[in-house]
């Protein structure tokens, strides 16, 4: 099991609106849930990379990004690497209460790019349920639990995402909820039917044509034998 890292940025979470995991009906593709995956290997001491995890609620898109330390500054660097990925603009940024989210220097990118900036409530993981699921299933699932530093394993990391992001964005279905009700004490879910976050973007009428087609010739260029075949190499 890996470590929570995680260290309250007390300064200005009464300046940031709070999101629960019930606020995300009917959002459009670009509000995206953030979070970083330490890779410590159980040793929370010295210097260890991170990855920041990006995951659209729209549409499940996924963009994961090599840090080389928890600080504002690297996950801002990261959120400029994604923005130039995504296939749609950064509409809205959701992160935990953690000091690399929660500081003057994340909230000032934010507004200078017209960015919703919010935050889950501290010790609530269920508000940031798309994001978690991909920590586990995606991130630990591949990378596991070792623990990586120094500038060699950030360029391993870099180059394992960047074949990750097009396997799991073309080739990955996925179930989405789509309905939840309680009676009494049971809960019923209705899920739609499983697709990949590429087939979900040519469904948003929120995404540009012209965007559309780009993703629709790279998705034909890819063979995810080839794709598959080098996450395992």
């Amino acid at each position: 099991q890996g470590l929570s890292l995680t260290k309250p940025g007390t300064l200005l979470k009464h300046q940031i609106e709070v999101r629960t995991f019930a606020d995300w009906d009917n959002v459009i593709p670009g509000f995206f849930e953030a979070d970083l995956v330490a890779h410590c290997g159980g040793n929370p001491n010295g210097a260890f990379l991170n990855t920041l995890v990006l995951v659209d609620i729209s549409t499940g898109w996924l963009e994961c990004m090599p840090l080389m330390r928890k600080s504002a500054s690297d996950v801002i660097d990261g959120l400029k690497i994604s923005q130039e990925l995504m296939p749609f603009p950064l509409l809205g940024l959701d992160t935990d209460c953690g000091s690399e989210f929660i500081n003057y220097d994340v909230l000032d990118f934010c507004e200078d790019n017209d960015i919703t900036f919010t935050r889950a409530r501290t010790h609530r993981k269920n508000d940031q349920a798309f994001v978690e699921e991909k920590n586990g299933s995606v991130v630990r699932r591949l990378v596991g639990y070792d623990r990586f530093e120094g500038r060699r394993a950030w360029e391993a990391l870099a180059r394992l995402y960047a074949v990750l992001r097009k396997y799991i964005n073309f080739f990955q279905p996925s179930l989405k909820l789509t309905e939840k009700k309680r009676h009494g004490a049971k809960v019923t879910k209705r899920y739609d039917q499983a697709k990949t976050p590429f087939q979900r973007i040519l469904c948003s009428a929120h995404v540009p044509d012209a965007q559309k087609q780009v993703l629709e010739s790279e998705f034909a260029s890819l063979d995810p034998v080839l794709l598959l075949h080098e996450l395992q190499s």
